[in-house]
């Protein structure tokens, strides 16, 4: 891949562990999964529980002050939050000229969306054409680069929970040929009881969860490089997907994988590593939940963060869940 050798000059995160980046460092060390909630329907009852686990609310300092972010969603909030802090990781106070922004996500601005259609199902022409624009996927990546200022190019993937490799190559396309100095890359999801229940019919100790990561990423710095990049390993089918996954076991001190303490989903995953020995595994879904298009980038910033501590290779597993697998090391 493109992103192969990418310096990651500073991160960001927003999760239910809190606001920051060492805050999720600190929760996953710790190791004991946060609480949880039950997710209410809007309208009619579930009977049984969908458990989430949601971000806390923001404190004074991470409120973001900003005409476009009077009427935004929570995924825009938690995106404008890690970025800044990825910005300010990296040592900028204001954001550099020539800056990039990938934005990823899954489901998107899904709280917005439902509130919408919910207006046209109750009475199309009472809609409000102010809430339509924040439906959009694109919506987020704007915000941040209004907020940001950004000059260079801004775009959004959609794809599965580990799409920010797809993004990572993409940053470093750009990064090569011109089109910005520095990019920001940024997986986000909010949470809603649509997906959270959509989750749960995949087996019922699913708990869905939300948040962002940042990574910002230049071709030179003193940071962090993506090393050792495994995939795109494509697969069509769940018994396919665990071939793919013995492929993906990597040498280094520490492992960020992918397990969410579902023996069933996990068992392709825990075998592929087990031959593998590190001082140290952390397993962010365990504690935090499945945050879908963040996941993958939550475990990126951690990585980096255990990288920058331990000053060790550090390896991350994304098998991912419906389309292709990966694994990097950061060190």
């Amino acid at each position: 891949m493109s992103a192969e050798g990418l310096h990651i000059t500073g991160v960001g995160a927003v999760s239910p562990a809190g606001w920051s980046a060492p805050d999720l460092q600190r929760v996953v060390k710790e190791g004991t999964a946060l609480s949880v909630t039950n997710c209410v329907r809007p309208k009619g009852d579930r009977p049984w529980e969908c458990q989430v686990r949601t971000v806390p609310p923001a404190p004074p300092e991470k409120q973001v002050r900003h005409p476009r972010f009077r009427r935004v969603s929570p995924i825009s909030r938690y995106a404008a939050s890690a970025c800044l802090e990825a910005l300010k990781d990296a040592g900028f106070d204001t954001p550099p000229p020539r800056l990039g922004i990938l934005f990823v996500m899954m489901n998107g601005c899904v709280n917005y969306t439902g509130r919408f259609y919910q207006e046209v199902l109750d009475n199309p022409a009472q809609a409000s054409p102010l809430i339509f624009p924040e439906t959009v996927f694109n919506a987020p990546a704007s915000h941040i680069a209004a907020l940001l200022g950004a000059d260079g190019a801004v775009s959004t993937i959609i794809g599965n929970a580990n799409a920010i490799m797809e993004a990572l190559d993409m940053a470093a396309v750009w990064l090569r040929c011109g089109v910005c100095d520095h990019c920001l890359v940024v997986g986000a999801e909010e949470c809603d009881w649509l997906s959270a229940e959509a989750l749960s019919y995949y087996h019922e100790d699913h708990v869905a969860s939300e948040g962002a990561g940042a990574l910002l990423v230049s071709l030179e710095g003193k940071g962090q490089r993506l090393q050792q990049i495994t995939g795109p390993l494509a697969y069509h089918s769940w018994r396919e997907r665990g071939e793919k996954v013995e492929q993906l076991a990597t040498a280094a001190s520490i492992l960020i994988d992918d397990r969410t303490g579902i023996a069933k989903h996990d068992a392709a995953e825990q075998a592929a590593w087990s031959s593998m020995t590190f001082a140290s595994i952390h397993s962010p879904k365990k504690i935090l939940g499945e945050s879908m298009g963040a996941s993958a980038a939550l475990q990126l910033v951690l990585a980096t963060l255990e990288s920058r501590e331990q000053n060790a290779p550090v390896a991350v597993s994304m098998p991912g869940s419906n389309a292709a697998a990966y694994a990097c090391v950061v060190a």
